[in-house]
Order: structure tokens, then C-alpha cells, then sequence
């Protein structure tokens, strides 16, 4: 936050890039998502949707509808969370800025990657795949620790709070991975723009050609175990390596020495893990010092 503050074209105001596609995003979600699950439930005439799971004796169809609901939804509003992450990165210089705001951006798009990169591009897979995973385990992690861990907010707040956080965690590792695939493929464009993208955060010269391979990418190019030194400290050692009549033989060593997890690793799909966990952690000391609210009050 103090190099964004602090940058001389972005600024405290850059704090807030996208809050516009993002507001539309989350009203269309309010609106369409319960909409969606509501027909569902009426044309397989299940129990009203908001009942919560743990009341229910068959939950299946219910998670099912459920799932749907968000998958559909999410499908729909997928080019405003392509907007969205595309404005937040792009550079808020006025010669390098390429979209001016949200409806410049949608039109833009439109006319230089044509409708179906929103629907129809390798996004689709991604996209439908974080639909699926977030909502399922989010939203039946108070089943799971009812049926499964036999717990209960009222009789056992402190083992409920744990196993939440538990399963919370257990929800970031799964759908981190997916979501930063996710927003690497929504930073490319799809055909040869008018206007470069100009971008505050580094991106890839060659464009990842799928969820498959932008996966590979990051633990092959980003994974493993690298040092904290910077890359000019590493080009100035390799520039005297070169001089050196050992170089070949100590490079040759190094691939040798090198473990699977040094060359290989999967900490390029969990960046910003960290923050997220302690909003995680703020929402479990608040349950223990607060109480957790029993499914009936909410």
C-alpha cells in the first residue's frame, strides 16, 4: 500500500481501481444468484433456499441448486470480473492508461477481442471451475461440521471456531490456485489491441495458452525454492560466473544438486496466501471473543 501511495502515477486513489465494475459485479450477483437458485428449487420443488443446509434431511439437491446457481451467475458476470481485473492493473498514467473506465473498457474489448473472449475464451474453463469450488465449500462448511464433526456453536463455540477455521483454510488452498490462474488469463489479450496494456505489476512476454499450461508455467517459472536476493544481485554474480573457467562446470553442479522442490514448486499460485489467512484469523478471534452465532440467528 505505501509503494501504491507512494508512486508518483498511482497514488492513494489507485487503492480503489475497478470499485465501479465491482459494485455493478456484486449487484448483479445479489440479484441473479438467488433469482437463479429460487426457480431451481420451485422446478425440482425443494425446500425454500432460505432454509439453512444443517435443517435439512436431504441436503444434496439443495447444494446442487445452489452450486448451480452461482456457476450460472458467475458465467454471466464473467466479463465484469474481466473488466475489473484488467482496470486494477493497468497503469494510471494518462499516456499509458488504456481504458478510460468501465464502459471505455467494455467497448474496447468488444471491438479489438470481439464478444466471445468473454464467454467463449480459455477464461470459460477457469471461470466455471471457481464458481463451483468456492461456493460448494463455502457455503457447506456449517453442514460439514454438523454432520461430520458432530459440533454445535451453542454446546462447543471454541472446537466450532477451530474447525471453521479449518475448513476455511482447507477452501483457500483449494480455489487460491484456480483464482490466480483465473486473473493471469484475464490479463491477456486475445488478438493484437490497438493499445498496448500497460501494466503496474509484471506480466508474461508469451501468453499462457490455457488453464493446463498457465498452471505448468507458474510452478516451473515461479514455484520452488528461490533466493531472497534480487535479480540485479543475481545478474552481476552470473556476469562474473561467465568470466570464470568454472562456470559451466558450476552451473552443471547446481542443476545436479538441485532437488525436485527447488526446481519445482507451487508457491507462484498462493501469492497473497498470507493476507487472506488473517482476515481468516481476524474472523476466528472475533467468533472466540464474540461468540460464533448459532445457523438460527443468522
Amino acid at each position: 500500500m505505501q509503494t501504491l501511495v507512494k508512486h508518483p502515477n498511482e497514488g492513494w486513489q489507485s487503492l480503489w481501481k475497478g470499485q465501479f465494475t465491482n459494485w455493478i459485479h456484486d449487484l448483479g450477483e445479489v440479484l441473479f444468484q438467488p433469482s437463479i437458485e429460487a426457480i431451481l428449487n420451485d422446478s425440482f420443488d425443494l425446500y425454500d433456499d432460505t432454509i439453512p443446509l444443517v435443517h435439512l434431511e436431504r441436503a444434496l439437491p439443495n447444494v446442487v441448486t445452489m452450486v448451480t446457481s452461482h456457476v450460472v451467475t458467475g458465467v454471466v458476470l464473467s466479463p465484469l470480473e474481466v473488466i475489473r481485473t484488467r482496470l486494477i492493473i493497468q497503469s494510471s498514467s494518462p499516456q499509458h492508461k488504456k481504458y478510460r473506465g468501465f464502459f471505455h473498457a467494455l467497448r474496447t474489448i468488444i471491438q479489438e477481442e470481439g464478444l466471445t473472449t468473454f464467454y467463449w475464451s480459455y477464461n470459460l474453463f477457469p471461470t466455471i471451475l471457481y464458481h463451483t469450488l468456492t461456493p460448494l465449500i463455502g457455503n457447506t462448511i456449517p453442514l460439514v461440521i454438523d454432520r461430520f464433526f458432530n459440533l454445535s456453536p451453542a454446546d462447543s463455540p471454541i472446537l466450532y471456531s477451530f474447525a471453521e477455521l479449518g475448513l476455511r483454510t482447507l477452501q483457500l488452498i483449494v480455489t487460491m490456485p484456480v483464482d490466480t490462474i483465473r486473473k493471469r488469463l484475464q490479463c491477456q489479450i486475445q488478438r493484437h489491441p490497438t493499445k498496448r496494456l500497460e501494466t503496474i505489476v509484471d506480466t508474461r512476454a508469451k501468453p499462457y495458452y490455457g488453464f493446463v499450461d498457465c498452471a505448468y508455467r507458474i510452478i516451473s517459472e515461479e514455484g520452488g525454492s528461490q533466493n531472497r536476493r534480487s535479480r540485479k544481485a543475481k545478474m552481476e554474480r552470473s556476469q562474473k560466473l561467465r568470466n570464470s573457467p568454472d562456470h559451466i562446470e558450476n552451473i552443471h553442479s547446481k542443476a545436479i544438486n538441485k532437488t525436485w522442490w527447488q526446481r519445482w514448486g507451487v508457491r507462484g499460485l498462493y501469492r497473497g496466501c498470507s493476507m487472506r489467512f488473517t482476515g481468516y484469523l481476524v474472523v476466528f478471534a472475533s467468533n472466540i471473543i464474540g461468540g460464533t452465532k448459532d445457523e438460527d440467528e443468522w
